[in-house]
């Protein structure tokens, strides 16, 4: 990872390497973990209705509790 933190030098300028900020935090759950968690919650929903309405049987939690 030093390559990651290695400052440059840029016309006699010393320049901070590149490090993780809290925009790359909001635009990689943005981007990368709002589709996974939305794919799940598409898939969850069509697998329960699939399970409750078409095979009769009961799906996850609701086999525990209800």
């Amino acid at each position: 990872m030093a390559l990651f933190r290695k400052t440059a030098v840029v016309d006699g300028h010393a320049l901070p390497g590149r490090r993780l900020t809290v925009w790359a935090l909001y635009y990689f759950l943005l981007y990368f973990g709002a589709p996974i968690i939305g794919g799940a919650l598409i898939l969850d929903a069509l697998l329960f209705l699939l399970f409750r309405y078409y095979l009769d049987a009961c799906f996850g939690v609701f086999c525990v509790f209800g």
